[in-house]
């Protein structure tokens, strides 16, 4: 018997009395889905699709099922646990989006207000207008900006300190754009006006106001005094489908409002739970249903057809914090995020109360989190073909996995040729470089390599382009261009980053 049979087996003996269709089509239980579930997710971290898996079912204000696969961390042998802490990404903009939605139901502050009231000592790029934009247009990306140095310094470098972001925005010029675009900056701005509103600023505030009535005992937006043990790592994997643990970059100075919040399984139930039921949750209300209702309001549209569907869920636009849009017609709330190799996975369908939380820690497991949750859904909605979809989907998973083993072949190759002898020495490169915009980068040369420092990230640095004195560093898991650019001096004048500039600085 295949996996799809035999499991279908054990969901019809337990779930439906009889054979007919309508009988198949009835709700299944509690209890069979939490034993397909876990099938299912063992058998993902069994057939290699990422080191680590997390899964958390809720299921009518009850969580059903809720456990963590593989290792946390491969290299050092450490399983993951009910006690690891995943790293949610782009998940904590639904965090910081109900915050902003509670401030909103007591009156504090205006979805409609525009952010020049909400931010007055803001400076903003010359072509902006902050009196046409509101808070409402940050929150759901359609303020048409780019995310200029904030951004990027919030999310990777911390090398601008936060207190300074609201004058970094001055780098933010207009795109051009009239789209519904996702980027950070909505929620990094959106972090900003809770610090203006409230004195003990956007991460105690959350503490106090969210977490902490949510009963989310052990969800933290910084990385300081926390046992790393618990950490579920992020995982490079070789052309052989094996395995090792990679750096996790992040301090509490790159722990931000747009993506920076490490969370128990346990916790992340409890957030769709409560959220899922207006506000409820144990029987109690912990939250007012009208901040609830006012965080999975729709503010805008999605405008570009690529992005109005995501793996197997449809995405019809923006509330505070939340992607808004059905699975198979039911209408679905969700949130996804991605840092390094690390995936997360939060949604529900409000009308059904089912709701799922999936994590994963290894790049060919990211797609693993939303099948999870689909399969979910198709055996709460009692679908007959519910097994055999997933078990499609599944191979289709082997399949994209062994295609990207055969792209990391090609890149490792391809990296390795580019290791060509430059024309000067190493020393030459060495330096700090500065930009208003980015901040500092610095290069040494130690043990014979040149090496790199941005603000909290540090690695060594590959030649990308001997010819054009291009290196390539490592930030979150993937490769950026720094280029070189001499003058007339022995030493290198400036680096080059995408567009911006960092000038030399004399030491």
């Amino acid at each position: 018997m295949t996996w799809s049979s035999t499991s279908a087996a054990i969901l019809m003996a337990t779930a439906v009395t009889n054979t007919d269709m309508d009988a198949q089509r009835r709700r299944a239980t509690p209890e069979a889905i939490a034993r397909a579930v876990d099938s299912l997710a063992a058998r993902g971290v069994a057939a290699g699709l990422t080191p680590a898996l997390g899964v958390a079912v809720v299921m009518d204000g009850h969580t059903i099922h809720l456990k963590a696969y593989g290792q946390a961390d491969v290299t050092n042998r450490i399983p993951a646990d009910a006690r690891t802490l995943w790293y949610l990404a782009s998940t904590s903009k639904s965090l910081t989006g109900f915050g902003i939605s509670l401030l909103a139901s007591q009156g504090v502050v205006d979805f409609d207000a525009p952010i020049a009231t909400l931010l007055p000592n803001a400076r903003w790029h010359r072509d902006v207008h902050p009196g046409k934009l509101t808070l409402a247009s940050f929150l759901s990306h359609t303020h048409h900006l780019s995310d200029g140095a904030v951004v990027m310094s919030a999310a990777f470098t911390g090398a601008i300190p936060e207190a300074r972001w609201p004058e970094s925005l001055v780098y933010s010029a207009p795109t051009g754009s009239s789209d519904l675009v996702y980027s950070n900056l909505g929620y990094n701005i959106a972090a900003m006006v809770i610090d203006a509103k409230r004195p003990e600023g956007w991460r105690r505030y959350l503490e106090q106001h969210v977490y902490t009535p949510a009963g989310m005992r052990e969800t933290y937006a910084r990385i300081s005094g926390l046992e790393r043990r618990r950490f579920a790592m992020p995982h490079a994997v070789d052309s052989g489908g094996r395995f090792s643990t990679i750096a996790f970059d992040k301090t509490d100075a790159t722990m931000n409002s747009a993506g920076g919040h490490l969370s128990t399984l346990g916790d992340l139930a409890r957030w769709i739970t409560v959220q899922m039921d207006s506000g409820v949750i144990d029987g109690r209300r912990l939250f007012p249903a009208e901040a609830v209702a006012l965080s999975h309001r729709m503010i805008a549209p999605q405008t570009r057809e690529q992005a109005k569907t995501f793996a197997y869920f449809r995405r019809d636009g923006w509330g505070a914090g939340w992607d808004l849009g059905s699975y198979e017609g039911e209408p679905m709330v969700s949130r996804f995020g991605s840092y390094s190799t690390i995936r997360s996975h939060i949604s529900f369908l409000p009308r059904r109360r089912i709701g799922v939380v999936a994590m994963a820690t290894g790049r060919p497991g990211w797609a693993l989190t939303d099948l999870i949750a689909a399969f979910t859904y198709d055996l709460e909605a009692g679908r007959a073909d519910a097994w055999e979809r997933a078990d499609e989907r599944f191979r289709a998973l082997l399949g994209q996995r062994d295609q990207m083993l055969r792209q990391v072949a090609s890149s490792d190759s391809l990296r390795a040729a580019r290791q060509r002898p430059l024309d000067r020495p190493l020393d030459r490169f060495a330096g700090t470089y500065e930009s208003p915009e980015l901040g500092s980068m610095s290069f040494a040369v130690r043990g014979g390599r040149l090496q790199y420092t941005w603000g909290v990230l540090s690695g060594p640095v590959e030649v990308y382009d001997a010819a054009t004195h291009q290196m390539r560093i490592e930030v979150a898991g993937s490769g950026q261009v720094v280029q070189f650019v001499f003058g007339d001096e022995p030493q290198a004048r400036e680096i080059l980053t995408g567009s911006v500039r960092f000038a030399r600085v004399a030491r």
